[in-house]
């Protein structure tokens, strides 16, 4: 998978500040954030074998973020560091049922199809010993996609150097391997909602599952349906490979695709809120590790039921991210949904 790393710098609040004006926080702190880092953390913690692509830069908080997150035993070794850049970071305002944020990009908007594909060909090293006393690293090239059967993109509008026909060929590729391929495409900041050069135009028809919330949904049909219909029925028929996946917070979600009846799921009421940052990103790790792990035909009785399975495990993860602090400080684990 690939996507967004950003530092996130959380300060809880009752409300948002005026312009001239402070407001109090209970405390500020430094978290590993990102769409597509949260997704891929609280994946590989749910038992997915993960490998993921990303940048950070060469500074304090890039370098720290990966030691916390290689410390909590996921796979840094494909994650990109750029000599140049600043990391990025999003400073994460959170109120009790909502949240703003205010982004750097610097990295996310860096990274393109050509760091991605040098990541892919990248190196394993591994030590071989010479003799008792003498050990030496010995290296060799990787296809680090080898044995990869999904392929998963986090917080689209954020990867700006992703939104080009590079991309596009690199997951014709991918799908030439048998891939599936996923996204979600967080809040488009520039307002567009159609990628740069309208890319996802021509990227969404290559898409098997799309993630949405209930506003990015509508943004994404004003953009791409040109009759002005802004229903998710009208993406689904203007893009029908695609199974859209709409997130409705409290109220559970539905999942559309064209020709086939709508498919809504509710969620049980939380049991405690305590922030609701990353939530959305939760549910897409449980649903991705539970319809992964099966393999049903299109438009039949499996995977109706694969899909309210796959809806149900989003759910439960989603409940557990909105009882912790932070949008994933520690990823969710099997022995937290039992």
């Amino acid at each position: 998978m690939t996507g967004d790393i950003f530092i996130d710098i959380v300060a809880p609040v009752k409300k948002l500040p005026m312009w001239d004006s402070d407001v109090d926080a209970e405390s500020v702190k430094m978290l590993p954030g990102g769409s597509a880092l949260n997704q891929g953390r609280h994946l590989h913690a749910l038992g997915t074998r993960v490998r993921f692509f990303g940048a950070v830069g060469n500074d304090t908080l890039g370098q720290s973020l990966l030691q916390q997150v290689a410390g909590q035993g996921f796979p840094t070794e494909t994650i990109k560091t750029f000599s140049s850049l600043p990391s990025s970071v999003c400073i994460v305002l959170t109120g009790p049922a909502d949240r703003a944020f205010v982004s750097c990009y610097s990295t996310t908007d860096a990274l393109t199809t050509r760091d991605l594909q040098e990541q892919v060909r990248g190196e394993i090293a591994f030590e071989v010993s010479a003799c008792a006393s003498e050990t030496r690293v010995s290296r060799v090239q990787a296809d680090h996609l080898e044995g990869c059967t999904h392929f998963h993109l986090g917080g689209y509008f954020n990867m700006k150097g992703l939104q080009s026909q590079d991309f596009t060929d690199f997951i014709r590729n991918c799908k030439a391997r048998n891939m599936t391929i996923s996204m979600n495409t967080q809040c488009d900041a520039a307002g567009h909602w159609c990628g740069e050069g309208n890319h996802l135009e021509e990227f969404l028809p290559h898409v098997d599952l799309l993630f949405v919330n209930i506003s990015e949904g509508e943004h994404l049909c004003s953009a791409l349906c040109h009759e002005g219909d802004r229903s998710i029925s009208a993406l689904c028929k203007r893009f029908p490979g695609a199974t859209v996946v709409v997130t409705q917070g409290e109220h559970g979600c539905t999942v559309y695709r064209h020709g086939m009846h709508a498919l809504y799921v509710p969620t049980k009421p939380a049991a405690r809120i305590v922030d609701a940052t990353g939530c959305g990103d939760a549910f897409i790790a449980g649903f991705l590790s539970s319809w992964l792990a099966q393999s049903a035909p299109l438009n039949t009785d499996a995977e109706q039921k694969a899909l309210l399975e796959a809806c149900g495990k989003g759910h439960a993860v989603a409940s557990i991210c909105l009882a912790r602090e932070g949008a994933c400080v520690e990823p969710v684990r099997p022995r937290d949904l039992e």
